[in-house]
C-alpha cells in the first residue's frame, strides 16, 4: 500500500519512468564484410555538369545479405538525372535516393548514377552555418572571381535492416564556378589573342598578293 502511494505521490510520468526498467536493445552490428565505394568525379566538376558515379558493393562474407537498403546522400542543389537500377520513388527523397539490393559473397553489385552538380553558392550557403566558409576557395587570383571554387563530397551508405548500422563510402571533388562573368573573362581573352593574329595573317597574305604581280 505504502509503496502504491509512493508512485502515486510521484505523478504519471514519474511512476512510469521508475516502473520502466528494461534496457534498451544493443545496435545491430554492420553487415560483417561489406563494403561501400563511391567512385567517379575524380576530377574538377564544373557547375551544372552532368557527373558519372559508380556505387560499388561488395560482400567479403560468407553469408547473403537480401533486401540491403542503399541511400546516397548528395550535395545541396545536386541531383540524379538517371540511375540504373533506377532508385527506388517510394523510399528516399530527391536529394538521398535510395536502392535496394542483394548481396552475394563474391558478386559485387554496382550502382551507376549520372549526377547533376549544384552551384558554389549551393555549398557555401549549406556550409556556412556549420563550419564556416572554409571549404569555398576564394578565386580572385586565378581570375574567376572570388569564391570560385568549393569542396563537396557524395556518400553512400548500405543498411542491412531498420535498426542496422550502415557501412559508408565516399567521394570529395572540387566544384568549380562558371558564371556569366567568367565566360565573358574567357572570351575577353580569347579575342584579345586573336584579334592580332588574325590581323597579322592577313597582313601577310595581302602581302604576298602584292609581291606576285612584281615577281611576275
Amino acid at each position: 500500500m505504502g509503496a502504491a502511494a509512493a508512485m502515486t505521490l510521484l505523478g504519471p510520468a514519474a511512476a512510469t519512468a521508475a516502473a520502466d526498467t528494461t534496457p534498451a536493445p544493443p545496435a545491430a552490428a554492420p553487415p560483417a564484410g561489406v563494403t561501400v565505394d563511391v567512385l567517379g568525379g575524380s576530377t574538377p566538376a564544373d557547375e551544372h555538369a552532368a557527373i558519372d558515379y559508380t556505387i560499388e558493393l561488395r560482400d567479403a562474407a560468407d553469408v547473403p545479405y537480401r533486401h540491403v537498403s542503399v541511400t546516397a546522400m548528395l550535395p545541396p542543389g545536386f541531383h540524379v538525372l538517371r540511375a540504373s537500377p533506377a532508385a527506388d520513388p517510394a523510399a528516399g527523397s530527391a536529394s538521398m535516393p535510395t536502392w535496394t539490393a542483394d548481396l552475394v559473397p563474391g558478386r559485387p553489385v554496382d550502382i551507376q548514377a549520372e549526377v547533376v552538380a549544384g552551384t558554389v553558392q549551393d555549398l557555401a550557403e549549406a556550409a556556412e552555418p556549420l563550419t564556416g566558409p572554409s571549404d569555398v576557395i576564394d578565386g580572385a587570383g586565378s581570375g574567376s572571381g572570388p569564391d570560385s571554387m568549393a569542396w563537396y563530397s557524395l556518400s553512400a551508405c548500405a543498411q542491412s535492416g531498420p535498426g542496422g548500422v550502415p557501412v559508408c563510402g565516399l567521394s570529395r571533388q572540387l566544384l568549380l564556378k562558371t558564371d556569366d562573368d567568367t565566360r565573358r573573362g574567357i572570351e575577353a581573352i580569347v579575342l584579345i589573342l586573336g584579334v592580332p593574329l588574325v590581323v597579322g595573317a592577313l597582313g601577310v597574305y595581302a602581302w604576298r598578293v602584292r609581291r606576285e604581280p612584281e615577281m611576275d
